[in-house]
């Protein structure tokens, strides 16, 4: 798919079908509806695995989009995933998220309550989900160096590589050795010219 069609749909796929269809071909609507259903499902679920909606893709919904070939299903949701990013890693920083609030509220709770055991238990899951039991990296990368490279043409300098002795005789050798060969195997064909 072209980047221009990929972009002409981007801008219109949130609109209304009736506003979408004046600024889209037919096709380019049919495809923008299966986008549309595709971007919905991801959002709602984005752990849903692209193989289910390629499958959805290929069956096609009744009333919603026609079926479409696997190749096109494919190319759909390469376009799909373009444009929701990595639903997956933003799902699961959420859900890290959503474990270290729900275990400041367990530790504010078991606090309250006087829970030294529930305390311990909040604070262990805190530790783990914010990698706090784990050295911080002290590796200082403004020592990292990239490695001084001078340029050479001397070829003793890399491993295992031996001078050819006579270089310039050994390149008149392979050209005229080259040049033969073309000789031997080129095949002239007669072109015709279009008639106008």
């Amino acid at each position: 798919m072209k980047q221009d069609a990929f972009k002409k749909i981007e801008s219109v796929l949130y609109l209304p079908d009736r506003e979408a269809s004046q600024h889209l071909t037919p096709f380019e609507n049919e495809r923008r509806k299966r986008w549309l259903y595709c971007v919905s499902k991801k959002m709602d679920d984005p752990l849903l695995p692209d193989k289910q909606l390629i499958d959805e893709l290929t069956y096609g919904i009744p009333g919603l989009f026609d079926p479409v070939s696997k190749s096109t299903a494919y190319r759909d949701m390469a376009a799909i995933n373009k444009i929701t990013g990595n639903i997956t890693l933003a799902s699961k920083n959420w859900y890290r998220y959503m474990v270290i609030e729900g275990a400041k509220d367990a530790f504010s709770i078991a606090k309250t309550e006087k829970d030294a055991k529930g305390m311990a238990a909040a604070l262990d899951k805190i530790g783990k989900y914010t990698q706090a039991d784990k050295p911080d990296n002290d590796f200082d990368w403004d020592q990292m160096m990239p490695p001084a490279l001078e340029p050479s043409n001397d070829v003793t300098l890399l491993e295992g590589i031996e001078p050819i002795p006579n270089l310039e005789e050994r390149r008149k050798e392979l050209r005229a050795l080259f040049v033969q060969e073309m000789r031997t195997t080129a095949i002239d064909i007669d072109t015709e010219e279009e008639e106008k």
